[in-house]
């Protein structure tokens, strides 16, 4: 997540880093609860997203236990479904897609070790404070087609939105610890605060 820092070497924890960081990820599966509807995929009604990102990351080190991270995700999303569209009861030919592209929500954080890591190389634990700004377009459109063969232009779903439209507070934990030098562990945990409630969309 572009925030580590060398612990071995202080004088080396200094200057500019550049990450760049890709994900993958599908969704077909339809739950309500922990209950799983199955028969969503059976019926060839599922709702299909492809959602790929690419977070480009600098990061400031300003010495071994202060740094800066500024990222900004460029998105490229699809959206595949029937009920958008023409309705769960048109058939396979009417599911049809909607996209979204552009650059997502931009974050920067401050980022300290709390331990010495000049004193201590085994372990150490990270916290970060920062802000999300709402740089992703929230109310991305695109067209969606009707039984009639119309095509209607509006907001495509939620999940697949490039922002959330809110400025929010981020809060991070990041520990590490090395047992060996071929077996160590990480942990990362992350939470977003969004005060605002409602976008319009």
């Amino acid at each position: 997540n572009g925030n580590s820092c060398s612990m071995g070497n202080p004088a080396a924890a200094k200057g500019w880093q550049m990450n760049l960081n890709n994900r993958y990820f599908k969704s077909y599966k339809h739950f309500v609860g922990t209950e799983e509807q199955t028969e969503r995929v059976e019926n060839g009604t599922e709702v299909i997203n492809h959602s790929y990102s690419l977070d480009i990351t600098a990061t400031r080190y300003f010495n071994n236990r202060w740094s800066l991270v500024i990222t900004l995700p460029v998105i490229s999303n699809t959206r595949s479904s029937l009920y958008e569209h023409a309705g769960n009861n048109a058939g396979p030919s009417g599911r049809h897609s909607t996209k979204s592209f552009g650059i997502g929500d931009l974050r920067v954080s401050l980022y300290r070790w709390m331990i010495d890591p000049a004193r201590h190389t085994k372990g150490n634990v990270q916290i970060g404070l920062g802000i999300k700004l709402p740089t992703g377009d929230y109310q991305f459109q695109d067209y969606f087609y009707k039984a009639d063969g119309s095509t209607v232009m509006g907001p495509v779903d939620q999940s697949i939105q490039l922002g959330d439209g809110g400025t929010g507070i981020t809060f991070e934990l990041n520990t590490l610890y090395q047992f060996t030098h071929k077996f160590g562990v990480y942990g990362n945990f992350y939470y977003l605060s969004n005060p605002r409630e409602q976008n319009g969309v």
